[in-house]
């Protein structure tokens, strides 16, 4: 009589195992990976989109060129613009900075593409010195085009306010508006709001100022009307300066309705609402009497 051992799961079986294992740990992967180039492509359309805006910003904003900007300590940018049928090719073009009492160094160039047949040379530094004056060449060809001196602390150009959030108080005619500054350590101190708001069928906003602060409570709005809110910021101009930023995208919100008061709800210590319930009841008793 032939016997036959249990299967306490042989090479094949254990194979097998092994194998669903694999399968679903690269389809982990692939899943990862998707998630993490999607997460960048958003990452990298969105910072274009930033820098376009700051772009357009300092075109109006600063007079001199190249035009600079400092998105933090460790931050900082400078560009100029010229037609993209006169513009040279790259290697034609030298960017030279000097700090005081310092050797000139060259800041490595890149060009994109702008709009309205523009293109922007632009040269960018991860570590700028500040208070100290930074000096500046560009040359075309080996000839100077443009020359400028700056500071860069004085020269920020940050990011427009976070998660703007706006709510109704308790109270009629009142907002709330709360907002994350942008994320410099030890200058949030440093740090002036513009809340701008108006009715969402109106282009007159008014603006109110905040300092050092990341909420702020709007008063005298008129009731069960929608709101158009939205926050930029800059610094204060005392040990640091520059530019305001773009304003962060809108956020509407409905305040709360009107509330009728009934006669039967007048507050009692109104002097003004017990001559008038007198003066009612005057005229009541005068009417009955006739």
């Amino acid at each position: 009589m032939q016997s036959h051992e249990p299967d306490n799961g042989g090479p094949e079986c254990i194979h097998g195992e092994d194998k669903r294992m694999i399968t679903y740990h690269l389809n982990q992967l692939l899943l990862l990976t998707v998630i993490f180039s999607a997460t960048q492509t958003s990452a990298s359309v969105q910072g274009a989109r930033d820098f376009s805006k700051k772009v357009s910003i300092m075109l109006k904003e600063d007079p001199k060129t190249p035009k600079c900007f400092a998105e933090g300590r460790k931050d900082f940018t400078c560009f100029w613009e010229e037609d993209e049928e006169r513009a040279e090719s790259l290697d034609q073009y030298s960017f030279k900075y000097t700090y005081q009492n310092e050797n000139s160094s060259r800041c490595p160039l890149r060009s994109i593409p702008a709009a309205h047949g523009k293109r922007l040379f632009i040269c960018h530094l991860n570590q700028p010195k500040m208070f100290v004056q930074m000096d500046m060449q560009v040359h075309r060809k080996g000839m100077l085009i443009y020359n400028r001196s700056l500071l860069v602390e004085m020269v920020f150009l940050l990011d427009p306010p976070a998660n703007v959030t706006v709510t109704s108080t308790t109270k009629q005619g009142q907002l709330n508006v709360t907002w994350v500054p942008p994320p410099l350590k030890y200058m949030d101190d440093s740090m002036v709001y513009e809340v701008s708001y108006s009715t969402v069928d109106s282009h007159m906003w008014q603006v109110e100022m905040v300092q050092a602060s990341s909420e702020l409570i709007l008063r005298g709005l008129q009731p069960g009307t929608k709101y158009k809110v939205r926050v930029r910021v800059k610094l204060d101009g005392i040990s640091y300066s520059g530019y305001w930023s773009a304003w962060s995208e809108s956020v509407l919100i409905e305040t709360l309705p009107a509330v009728v008061v009934g006669a039967d709800h007048w507050p009692m210590g109104d002097t003004s609402v017990l001559q008038f319930r007198r003066i009612i009841f005057f005229i009541g008793s005068a009417f009955r009497a006739l």
